[in-house]
Parts: C-alpha cells; sequence; structure tokens
C-alpha cells in the first residue's frame, strides 16, 4: 500500500492532500496521468525487546 501527494484537484480531492493506503497499482496510474506523486514511506524502527539482564524478570 502506497501514499499519494496529489499536485492537482483529482475527483473530489483538492490539490495538496494525501491519499492513504493506496494500491501500488492505483498509486502507480495516478503519478502516470500526472495528479499525484508517491510518497516515501518512511518505516518505523520496531521497539527494541528487553533483553535477558539483570532488570528482566
Amino acid at each position: 500500500m502506497t501514499n499519494v501527494l496529489l499536485t492537482k484537484k483529482y475527483k473530489a480531492h483538492a490539490a495538496g492532500e494525501i491519499l492513504r493506503e493506496l494500491p501500488e497499482g492505483e498509486a502507480t496510474a495516478l503519478e502516470t496521468i500526472g495528479v499525484g506523486q508517491k510518497l516515501k514511506e518512511d518505516k518505523q524502527p520496531e521497539p527494541k525487546k528487553a533483553g535477558k539482564g539483570a532488570d528482566a524478570e
């Protein structure tokens, strides 16, 4: 799934709006027709699991 930033008005969405969780094919289509651009996905680091140290219960 991909997020797309609209660069032009598209259907009922204003320019500058972010469409979230679009299928890859639809995101590519919007980019191809020139109404949006795909946004890079910033993956959040996974929380570190507590190790078995002195503080472990």
